[in-house]
């Protein structure tokens, strides 16, 4: 959720899978489908053949997804909205406490207890509350490979750092200034960003700048590395 001020982190790569879809060749952020990151992707979200435990769970997770994000359809053109930010804040309160009931009796949702989707449901939850923040970073940091997906662990890796105050390493955290603008956070290690972007099935920043952009965001384009600058 963005708040107006200097150091206050908005994630936005929570948007890019509607923005994805949104990003065909008519648009001018196209999606190279035959990219690493693409690839790496579409290997996590990919449920073909797939089972997994708990199917009321899951259900419950991807009508929290729903309600997390109907409202944050108009993101991009209302971010500088103090009354919508207050909304925001409210339903981000209300979902944060059914997400701390579900990891207190279940654990932290995993591919195989909830499916891709599920899993995802429930880490877009996390990621827009602090207070559950730091516990599911944990929880996802000790499970094992491929449970959780690696773009959403990225991304609350990121939300973390920023939030302590430290550089983020995969490019997902921007500030809303009072002007309006966007800027990139500080991020650790500019020259090998991209690569660890791709490898957790992430687009590289310029693209998904373009994207956001594309949504209706005002990003200030001077705030990132000189070598992601136009």
């Amino acid at each position: 959720m963005a708040r107006r001020g200097r150091a206050s982190p908005v994630l936005l790569l929570a948007l890019l899978a509607p923005l994805a879809h949104a990003g065909g060749q008519s648009s001018p952020c196209p999606l190279d489908t035959t990219a690493a990151w693409a690839a790496a992707s579409r290997a996590w979200s990919n449920e073909t053949g797939l089972r997994w435990s708990d199917d009321s769970l899951r259900r419950v997770l991807l009508a929290m997804r729903e309600r997390d994000q109907a409202p944050r359809a108009e993101f991009g053109a209302r971010a500088g909205d103090s009354l919508y930010a207050r909304q925001l804040l409210s339903l981000d309160s209300i979902l944060a406490v059914e997400m701390a009931a579900i990891l207190d009796r279940y654990g932290l949702p995993t591919r195989s207890m909830v499916g891709p989707a599920g899993s995802d449901a429930a880490m877009l939850i996390v990621q827009h509350s602090w207070p559950l923040q730091e516990r599911v970073l944990a929880l996802a940091l000790a499970v094992p490979p491929g449970e959780i997906s690696p773009e959403k662990r990225g991304m609350l890796e990121d939300r973390v750092l920023v939030h302590r105050g430290g550089p983020q390493r995969f490019g997902t955290q921007f500030t809303l200034g009072s002007d309006g603008l966007f800027r990139f956070a500080p991020v650790t290690d500019t020259a090998g960003l991209d690569a660890r972007r791709a490898a957790a099935g992430m687009p590289p920043l310029v693209q998904y700048v373009c994207l956001l952009e594309e949504a209706g965001m005002r990003v200030d384009r001077g705030s990132l590395p000189p070598m992601f600058r136009p």
